[in-house]
């Protein structure tokens, strides 16, 4: 089972290896992998084309989630509505390929430059609504209005994910 929170679980193989947090020059400065997860467990996750540089969404990832997707090189998140661990694109086939994967200056937050491969019924893309990305429309400054930065979904989530639970959550 997943473990979402902080708790130590032994790592899938000797080849990933969390470093306790010892100083802040340690976390800040050395080569020392020291993911700081949060009270829930987690660490957020931006996520970008590896291409274009477009944001395609933003996950969080436990201890798990973090180890599998070093190991494999597919993005793998913790899904927080279904509270289980996510390796994007079983359902879907929208598969996210790292291409590199950085971590921020204190360690609690990873980004990944990800390739996509087409899904089930698409083109490449990787939000659940149908669009390429999760960040499919603007804010407008001083109003906040919304508008569709993309005009059309790239795929019909209804064909790839068909009566399974929407997981935003209200």
């Amino acid at each position: 089972m997943s473990n979402p929170l902080n708790q130590v679980e032994a790592p899938l193989t000797d080849a990933v290896r969390f470093a306790p947090r010892n100083s802040v020059e340690q976390v800040e400065e050395s080569q020392e992998l020291a993911p700081r997860f949060d009270r829930d467990g987690l660490i957020a996750c931006v996520t970008t084309d590896a291409t274009s540089g477009e944001v395609l969404m933003l996950g969080y990832m436990n201890r798990e989630a973090l180890e599998k997707t070093i190991l494999t090189g597919e993005a793998h998140y913790w899904s927080r509505s279904r509270q289980v661990l996510w390796h994007k694109g079983t359902t879907s086939g929208l598969v996210q390929r790292v291409v590199e994967m950085r971590i921020d200056d204190d360690q609690d937050a990873i980004w990944l430059r990800v390739s996509l491969g087409a899904g089930i019924h698409s083109a490449p893309a990787s939000c659940h609504v149908g669009y390429r990305s999760c960040f499919y429309r603007t804010v407008a400054l001083k109003t906040g209005k919304l508008d569709f930065a993309e005009k059309e979904k790239t795929f019909d989530p209804t064909q790839v994910y068909g009566d399974a639970p929407n997981p935003t959550v209200l």
